[in-house]
């Protein structure tokens, strides 16, 4: 069922929005948004669902910023899952389409725990046209898809399912459609035991030439020249330079922007650790990648630098000019209250990268009262960053997610700070991408 919802002017600061308008002087900015709403953020430790809520879909919300008007908001009704990293939308690069993959299927009736929802397999494209936005496609892309992304060219899907034996899977695009799928298993070997997934994220190198494959129980990350024919289809994926060693569970990872450097979030999860995310510290790996086109021995990946990072750091971005990274950190916002480990709020950090050394200064970390936020998305000027939130504590009656916008201010020492600018979504917000 496809459904539109008009949610435009909820919970935003007037003198605020108008700024954020102004950022862009010629074309729209748009900043798209996930929300499920089957998952509390409790139930990757309790397993339970949150209670049925009729007011509350999934949702995809589309927040536009014309030129000198203040933004508004719209949505689609389109199945979508929190659980995973968050990578299960993206944007064609000319802002005409979303891509929308579906990790798990909406609850069946009676569903009251997380092991009853149905996987799922299918990647859906939206036409996004404000009110009139809809579901033009969909295609079976793999079990379970937990992360996509659309190629810099904007042809071409690429996937990671947990299909055993073809992981990775590509899917041309045309004017929103989508054609063929072709699936991998790029020398990927058997999981080591450690968790049940080889994968979770995948990215395209700037160049559109290469992509990028955490492997999560392997501690590492696997460089691919992705291979096309004359009609564009992916025929072959071929190893790009060495496997990089990571730290513990790289879970997500973005490249720098001039497609020099590759940093990877490493959370330190595991089947060894208290509760399996029993760990307060991540670290950030910076990966110096081999020149474009570099084949055999010149084609070589290094580790120029580490750095701690934060708590349950799901979400990194770069800002447009590759300067800023910033990261959303959990913390234990998701616990139970009354765990060891609960948090009454979340944080994010503010990192500068050295594009000649690939060394990361921290500048700072900043309490968010919201909980578990997952998605970042900057602005096009890079110094306003948009901040997705699952909920507010204390809303027990009609609990909300969010968008809030923060910007990085650089008098004296660069800060995060927030400002009064926020749009109110459904609850369950988890996954952002901005044009």
């Amino acid at each position: 069922m496809q459904t539109h919802l008009r949610i435009a002017g909820l919970a935003m600061v007037l003198t605020t929005s108008l700024a954020l308008a102004q950022t862009s002087p010629t074309k729209a900015e748009t900043v798209l948004v996930l929300s499920d709403t089957d998952m509390v953020p409790t139930v990757y430790e309790t397993g339970e669902l949150g209670p049925h809520n009729a007011e509350h879909r999934d949702t995809l919300s589309i927040i536009t910023s014309p030129p000198n008007e203040a933004p508004f908001v719209t949505a689609i009704e389109i199945s979508n899952s929190n659980y995973g990293p968050p990578g299960a939308l993206d944007l064609s690069p000319d802002g005409l389409y979303a891509f929308v993959a579906e990790t798990f299927r909406q609850r069946p009736e009676g569903a009251t725990r997380l092991e009853e929802l149905p996987q799922g397999d299918t990647i859906r494209s939206v036409s996004l046209d404000g009110a009139r936005s809809a579901i033009v496609d969909s295609v079976r892309i793999g079990t379970q898809p937990q992360a996509i992304q659309v190629s810099p060219s904007g042809d071409l899907i690429a996937a990671i399912t947990v299909d055993p034996g073809r992981e990775l899977a590509f899917v041309p695009l045309k004017d929103g459609r989508f054609g063929p799928v072709a699936s991998f298993s790029p020398q990927l070997e058997p999981s080591t035991g450690f968790i049940s997934l080889k994968s979770t994220w995948v990215q395209w190198h700037p160049s559109g030439r290469y992509i990028a494959v955490n492997l999560v129980d392997r501690n590492q990350v696997a460089f691919y020249e992705v291979v096309r024919g004359q009609d564009g289809t992916v025929s072959e994926v071929q190893p790009w330079g060495n496997r990089v060693h990571t730290n513990k569970f790289p879970f997500v990872g973005r490249f720098s922007p001039d497609g020099r450097y590759y940093v990877t979030s490493d959370v330190q999860w595991g089947v060894d650790t208290d509760g399996f995310y029993g760990v307060r510290e991540g670290i950030l790996t910076t990966v110096r990648l081999a020149n474009v086109g570099a084949r055999g021995d010149t084609a070589r990946h290094t580790v120029p630098h580490i750095t701690l990072g934060g708590w349950g750091a799901e979400t990194v971005a770069f800002s447009p000019d590759g300067r800023f990274l910033v990261t959303s950190n959990l913390r234990g916002t998701g616990k139970p209250k009354g765990s060891r480990d609960w948090t009454e709020q979340a944080s994010l950090s503010l990192y500068e990268l050295d594009s000649e050394t690939g060394r990361l200064t921290l500048h700072g970390e900043w309490p968010i009262s919201g909980v578990l936020p997952q998605g970042l998305a900057f602005d096009r000027g890079g110094r306003r960053v948009f901040v997705g939130v699952n909920r507010y504590r204390n809303e027990s009656t009609s609990p909300g997610g969010a968008v809030e916008v923060w910007r990085i201010t650089e008098e004296g020492r660069p800060a995060l700070v927030a400002t009064q600018d926020r749009f109110r979504l459904p609850p369950g917000v988890h996954t952002i991408v901005g044009r």
